[in-house]
């Protein structure tokens, strides 16, 4: 644990509601493993949460979403009532942050239910968070989408929703196009919410002709997956201007994106 020695394993969590807390906790797959969490305001051990899990992208950690996240404005939009109170968390992808790869098999076992689980199992018991139906999303970010896309298309109906933003590894479509041909009928029958996000000022696509996010739309298309495509006007590659861009009904981003998760869970507990 000596490279970790900088971050503190809490063991006590209710001191920490309201806040963002940047911890570590040991696992069967991969050692000790670094991880962010967001409490929400009055957070309680006695209730039970959703869970929004947070992909981050190539040279990013578990402090990329505290970096252009804070918490106050989460704490609000709960306090008045934009949305409901949730827990958002999220694991460093590797501890060498250039060969981060979501759908690494030890990365599947701290994700994935029927792979073990291991970092949902201890989100339901340290947080009681996503532990009931589908209550558990994944916001993913460059390559951070790309592992959500990963999940999406091989555990069809796994999560309750998916949000992949900056969607540019171009090397990992030939294997998510197979995933979703072998599982076309699952993913048609669950029908799990996707929202699919690229910036008109991505440099991927602008300078490297990087066009993962759109062949993957028009791969969805033509096989009548449900999902949503959106180009953002002015956005750039960077998690912030994708979590700080305005809608045209002038909502931030990053709002709309939890209530896209909201409106999920609440179609699934119909």
């Amino acid at each position: 644990m000596q490279e970790f020695d900088n971050i503190i394993e809490l063991t006590d969590f209710e001191g920490c509601a309201g806040k963002i807390n940047v911890s570590i906790f040991k696992t069967g797959a991969r050692s000790w493993v670094p991880y962010f969490v967001y409490l929400p305001p009055n957070w309680s051990p006695n209730e039970t949460y959703p869970l929004v899990l947070f992909l981050h992208g190539q040279g990013g950690d578990e402090g990329t979403f505290n970096k252009y996240v804070q918490a106050e404005q989460l704490n609000e939009w709960i306090t008045n009532g934009d949305i409901e109170p949730l827990v958002i968390a999220g694991i460093r992808g590797d501890n060498d942050r250039d060969n981060v790869q979501w759908f690494a098999e030890e990365n599947e076992s701290l994700l994935v239910k029927e792979q073990g689980g291991e970092f949902i199992q201890f989100c339901q018991n340290s947080f009681h968070a996503g532990d009931h139906g589908k209550q558990i999303s994944i916001e993913g970010h460059s390559r951070g989408a790309a592992g959500a896309i990963h999940y999406y298309l091989k555990y069809p109906g796994l999560f309750s929703s998916i949000v992949g933003m900056g969607y540019v590894s171009d090397y990992t479509l030939e294997d998510n196009f197979f995933l979703g041909r072998k599982n076309l009928e699952a993913l048609k029958r669950e029908s799990t919410w996707l929202k699919l996000e690229i910036g008109t000022e991505d440099s991927f696509v602008r300078n490297k002709n990087r066009r993962a996010c759109f062949e993957m739309h028009q791969f969805l298309k033509e096989n009548s997956i449900e999902h949503s495509f959106e180009i953002l006007h002015g956005v750039e590659h960077g998690f912030d201007t994708y979590w700080n861009y305005y809608s045209d009904e002038e909502m931030l981003n990053g709002l709309a994106h939890l209530k896209f998760h909201e409106r999920s869970r609440k179609r699934n507990c119909r």
